[in-house]
């Protein structure tokens, strides 16, 4: 670092009016007035190296006797346009730049105004913005929008290290930057004493005391002149940081999300590098907001789906069986017979009915009954073909429609499940069979006529004996 900075950060003036607890970094000024102007309420003890009056003589005075009248006039404006601050030349002023910027801000019925040199780079930072924004703005996710942001405040700051304290990852934190700076989660109770926007210079250089006169003072804890709090001086001393830069990306639950920047060096940030850096992270919050909110749009969406997809579920599947039911099946007949039609492709229709079950329910109890239809379910869908459909018409009888299959091979389908299912042992009852009856689609068929044909032949063959086949147009 040069010696003039050396002496800028190591220079104070001596109080000659009672100090404040407060203090700030020796390398800009604190002036705190009354919003009207009448009088100086605070000032740093460094005020001279700037102004070429003392705090001590400065309190009290009105803002014109201790900065000039064009200073004021300046003030006034930033204050009536919402302008973060503004640059006047350093004059007189001991600093190495030839400028000082001049930041203001509200507190109560108090005006603050920091005063930092300024080197005047202005130029470069709308460009530097504009390209950072973009990547920022564009990023996908949240990882991405983390990765753009650090990348930013590394190339912006030229701090050895930049990092990511987010309770998005748990605690724990992501860092971009050089070796150099021992990094740990930041501690809870470090945390919770620290504000935002916060910014130390040099850990090292001799603070300069606040004076205060009589009487009200402004509140302070936003201004990123003021010292940082012990807890997290101590926390930066012992990773061997002097400089560190600390912005608030807002709240993220279960608590805030900080990103920090650290470095071994004295280093000073001029304010429109900080106000770039502020927006920067406004635009990457907004962004983490949307991407939040995008996220979870597409899990309610998600959700939604499945509920929808359950509650579909349900509607079509019959709860005993876990086969189709009766609105479904007819739904898929009449889908299946339509789209035959206009193919001229075969389509089978067999029914099928539980031979004995209401002996089997008087004899054994509903519980078993119901077993009985629950076997009788999977051992006919196991038998079936991707594209057939299995549902359950009502009580114990089942439709099974079978596209793309004429009659003999609907006979021959019928007889494989007559046969495998009177083989099937079911306890308590024993062996337990179904009679089946197959109709194919005729030329301008209806799911009435179609249905029609394979109940009568089912009920041909239940009076032949049970336990076999019939078809539409044969007893064999």
């Amino acid at each position: 670092m040069p010696d003039s900075l050396e002496r800028e950060l190591e220079a104070s003036i001596s109080p000659s009016a009672p100090p404040t607890c407060e203090a700030v970094q020796p390398h800009g000024c604190l002036i705190a007035f009354d919003s009207d102007g009448r009088g100086v309420r605070l000032a740093s003890a460094n005020l001279a190296r700037f102004f070429g009056q003392s705090p001590a003589a400065a309190l009290g005075q009105p803002l014109d006797a201790v900065l000039g009248g064009d200073t004021v006039a300046g003030v006034a404006r930033a204050l009536a346009s919402g302008a973060p601050g503004f640059t006047i030349p350093a004059g007189q002023a001991q600093v190495t730049s030839r400028h000082l910027y001049l930041s203001t801000q509200r507190a109560g019925r108090h005006v603050i105004l920091e005063v930092e040199p300024h080197e005047g780079m202005d130029d470069e930072l709308a460009g530097l913005g504009y390209a950072w924004g973009l990547r920022i703005a564009r990023a996908d996710c949240v990882n991405e929008l983390y990765h753009h942001l650090l990348g930013a405040l590394h190339a912006l700051t030229g701090f050895e290290t930049c990092l990511l304290h987010s309770h998005e990852y748990g605690g724990r934190s992501i860092r971009l930057g050089q070796q150099g700076c021992r990094h740990e989660p930041f501690p809870i109770d470090v945390d919770r004493c620290t504000s935002s926007p916060l910014m130390l210079i040099d850990s090292q250089a001799e603070p300069s005391e606040l004076l205060a006169a009589a009487g009200p003072l402004p509140d302070l804890s936003g201004c990123p002149l003021c010292l940082p709090p012990s807890p997290l001086r101590a926390w930066l001393a012992a990773r061997q940081a002097r400089a560190a830069l600390i912005l608030d990306l807002g709240e993220t639950p279960p608590g805030r999300s900080l990103v920090i920047c650290l470095d071994r060096r004295p280093r000073h940030l001029a304010p429109p590098i900080r106000h770039l850096l502020q927006q920067l992270i406004q635009l990457a919050t907004l962004r983490e907001a949307l991407l939040h909110e995008k996220r979870e749009t597409r899990q309610r969406q998600r959700l939604l789906h499945e509920r929808n997809t359950r509650l579909q579920w349900l509607a079509y599947t019959d709860p005993l069986t876990q086969v189709a039911n009766r609105q479904r099946i007819e739904q898929v007949l009449e889908a299946e017979l339509a789209t035959a039609g206009r193919n001229g492709t075969p389509l089978a229709l067999l029914m099928l009915d539980v031979d004995h079950f209401k002996a089997i329910n008087d004899n054994h109890g509903h519980e078993v009954g119901d077993r009985v239809l629950r076997r009788v379910a999977r051992a006919v869908q196991s038998q079936l073909r991707d594209g057939d459909h299995l549902g359950r018409w009502g009580g114990e009888e089942f439709i099974v429609v079978v596209p793309g299959c004429d009659m003999r091979q609907a006979r021959e389908l019928a007889w494989r499940l007559c046969h495998d299912l009177a083989q099937s042992h079911i306890d308590p009852v024993g062996h337990v069979s179904a009679s089946f009856g197959v109709a194919v689609r005729l030329p301008g068929d209806t799911t009435r006529r179609l249905v029609q044909r394979a109940d009568h032949a089912m009920y041909r063959a239940k009076r032949a004996g049970r336990a076999r086949v019939r078809t539409q147009d044969s007893d064999a």
